[in-house]
């Protein structure tokens, strides 16, 4: 049974669209679709689903999705992704084998962007299955017991608090695995804001963020 976790921004509309993709789950899964303070969402007619009003700021609205969950195995999808038919069989068959894993999914644009996002698409293969440092578009997946461990997401920080959760991973010696089938993602920002822009800006802000990570777990491993 999977508790599926999918943090809105204000106003966020997407999630209609990835309903329809969470109908075959396993009996007794749910949908937590966790929004803003005061706004209120028409989920029928989908009875799994339950909308809650989480903190500020996607990491809070995740961690609050996180605590309210029923199930034990957490799944963490943006509102816009779209994932291949398999997807679930291959996410429970992964975790099955190895509860105390973080899972992700490879990444794959859609068809909204620029063409040179298949480079982009290749950098992430490489980023998550050579350096392990999956990103949160990657749909999440890790266990109940092992995410509160770790103490969560990070809300004292403005981006990037799925990046930490990897490193916090690595740090802590749990493994990091690809689930063996994609996930996609919109490719939008790539067109509203330049593809050289937006990711030179991507690159910048995983450098930056993830060097004091790396010396931390250089001195938790080493030293």
């Amino acid at each position: 049974m999977i508790s599926v976790i999918v943090p809105l921004a204000p106003s966020e509309d997407k999630w209609k669209a990835l309903l329809p993709q969470l109908d075959s789950f396993p009996e007794g899964s749910e949908i937590i679709l966790v929004t803003g303070i005061g706004e209120k969402l028409d989920t029928s007619p989908y009875e799994n689903v339950r909308v809650v009003e989480g903190r500020k700021g996607r990491a809070g609205r995740m961690n609050c999705g996180a605590d309210m969950a029923r199930n034990e195995l957490l799944w963490f999808l943006h509102a816009d992704s779209q994932f291949e038919g398999d997807a679930i069989a291959q996410l429970v068959s992964a975790y099955t084998q190895e509860p105390d894993a973080l899972y992700y999914f490879d990444l794959k644009f859609m068809d909204d962007g620029p063409k040179l996002v298949k480079l982009n698409e290749w950098l992430v293969r490489w980023r998550s299955n050579v350096l392990k440092m999956p990103f949160g578009d990657q749909g999440f997946a890790i266990s109940k017991t092992l995410f509160l461990k770790l103490g969560g997401y990070r809300e004292d920080i403005g981006y990037g608090e799925d990046y930490v959760l990897t490193w916090k991973m690595k740090q802590e010696g749990y493994p990091i695995k690809p689930i063996g089938t994609s996930i996609y993602s919109s490719a939008r920002k790539y067109e509203k804001g330049g593809w050289g822009n937006v990711t030179l800006l991507h690159v910048a802000l995983t450098f930056k963020q993830g060097w004091p990570e790396f010396w931390l777990w250089i001195r938790k491993r080493f030293l």
